[in-house]
């Protein structure tokens, strides 16, 4: 197994990459929406990086013996790897201009369905709310009548119209899309969910590490750590390629292409 230490160290330095990609955006304007979408979630999730940083002990932000919120960790990772899926679902898949407004529609009525949503919770004025279900209700009108909206189950047609989920396929398939195992991909989210949530397996493994000092929480890190440098770096990777951006440096060219690796080369 890789030395915990020795992953934390690369991680950083794919953070400090995706950083300075980020912030080559600053300010650009662009006519595709692809390549608008594909800055804003970038710009999500170096914020994560640093977060996770900030969570593992070791860290330029922590010392060794620090202590280890492993379900917090689980959380930020899952939610890079869900966020680095999208981002290539709608702005890097290799599809056709029809599809690809179809999967903007989408974006944009899990949008409209989600602050109708929390408008609703937190009582917004109801002339606002209209105004927002106006647009949703004219979405859902233009995805209805999208033929690629018709090829997809029946059962996924309810769920997108009904605003709660923002693609056509999951995070599991998008992931075999990219090239990846599907089924060290379930294992792996299952790992992250099960430990973000209060389940008895996580409370359970809390109990084992504080009572026996198991050190299950920085063997499991080892393992998800490099997981999660994989979909970053594939992120990194598949946006300065979109934008025809060049890395400054050879060594961070190397460690991108080497964690990203097990990705497809042609996105």
């Amino acid at each position: 197994m890789t030395d915990l230490q020795e992953l934390i160290d690369d991680f950083d330095s794919i953070t400090e990459i995706a950083l300075d990609l980020s912030q080559q955006f600053d300010g650009v304007e662009t006519n595709s929406r692809r390549g608008k979408v594909s800055t804003y979630y970038l710009a999500k999730m170096v914020p994560e990086c640093i977060s996770l940083l900030r969570l593992l002990p070791g860290s330029r932000f922590t010392e060794s013996e620090d202590l280890f919120d492993f379900p917090s960790y689980c959380s930020v990772s899952r939610n890079l790897i869900e966020a680095s899926n999208l981002h290539w679902y709608y702005c890097i898949d290799n599809i056709n201009t029809e599809v690809s407004e179809f999967r903007f529609l989408l974006y944009d009525s899990h949008d409209y369905r989600s602050m109708i949503h929390i408008g609703e919770l937190i009582g917004v004025e109801e002339q606002e709310l209209n105004v927002l279900r106006e647009k949703f209700n004219e979405l859902k009108n233009t995805i209805k009548a999208n033929s690629t909206f018709n090829n997809v189950s029946t059962d996924v047609q309810r769920q997108i119209l009904k605003g709660r989920k923002c693609s056509d396929i999951d995070q599991a398939e998008i992931t075999l899309r990219r090239g990846l195992d599907i089924e060290e991909f379930r294992g792996m989210y299952k790992l992250l969910s099960t430990n973000t949530h209060s389940t008895p397996f996580a409370i359970n493994s809390v109990v084992e590490e504080r009572l026996r000092g198991s050190g299950g929480s920085k063997a499991f890190a080892c393992i998800i750590l490099p997981y999660v440098a994989a979909f970053v770096a594939d992120t990194v990777r598949t946006t300065g390629l979109a934008w025809g951006i060049e890395f400054a440096k050879s060594d961070s060219e190397l460690l991108i292409a080497h964690y990203s690796a097990d990705f497809w080369v042609v996105t």
